[in-house]
């Protein structure tokens, strides 16, 4: 299917996030807390790893990284200087190593081959579809030889229903602050990565598809 256009601006995007960090908690416990526990699930996260999650908002997913990888190297990044508050106040409960920086997707500032896993949760459907193979790039660079990634995305979904979420994006993309349903297994495999699974989530419609890869 096709994927609706969408420009990249970075201002425009800490702007809308800044808009939506008060209740984005909300929206992601009703659309997006079953995706983002598959994400958890299919990471297979042991501890004393060094672990990426890109885009990392308010630190949901997050937050169980460094609860079952303590003594790692845990570091979060993302755009939005209000979702990274809200992540740092929700990971004061938690015991472990864990670090949460400004970021940008576009140019990682880590060394090749760095980490183990990298976790991206919702943040490719928002950029433009020019620049989702160097996205993977840049994923493929930081990961370690054999390294696991897992990217969550919003889908076109494989019911009916899930159009509905499709007709919001093109008619009312400011509600989802620009987000709309990808396709991102292409790019990945074209970065050099091999695919280990892909599954498709609805949660109260709203459709997901998770993505396993390994760095080869």
């Amino acid at each position: 299917m096709n994927v609706l256009e969408r420009k990249l601006d970075r201002a425009k995007t800490k702007k809308d996030y800044k808009k939506v960090a008060w209740f984005y908690n909300l929206w992601s416990w009703l659309t997006e807390k079953k995706a983002g526990q598959t994400v958890v699930d299919l990471a297979d996260i042991e501890d004393r790893k060094k672990i990426l999650e890109v885009a990392c908002g308010t630190g949901i997913v997050f937050k169980q990284i460094v609860h079952k990888n303590p003594n790692g190297e845990n570091t979060g990044i993302d755009l939005s200087p209000e979702m990274l508050r809200k992540a740092e106040k929700r990971l004061k409960v938690e015991k472990g190593n864990y670090d949460l920086k400004e970021g940008d997707a576009f140019n990682l500032d880590f060394n090749d081959n760095t980490f183990d896993i990298l976790i991206n949760n919702f943040m490719v459907d928002l950029m433009p579809q020019e620049y989702f193979d160097k996205i993977a790039r840049e994923f493929h660079r930081v990961l370690k030889p054999q390294g696991t990634l897992i990217v969550a995305t919003f889908s076109f979904g494989k019911k009916k229903i899930n159009q509905f979420w499709l007709w919001i994006a093109k008619h009312f993309p400011g509600l989802l602050t620009g987000c709309r349903p990808v396709s991102f297994k292409g790019n990945v495999i074209q970065a050099g990565f091999t695919i280990e699974a892909d599954l498709e989530i609805s949660q109260n419609t709203f459709p997901s598809e998770i993505i396993k890869a390994r760095k080869t």
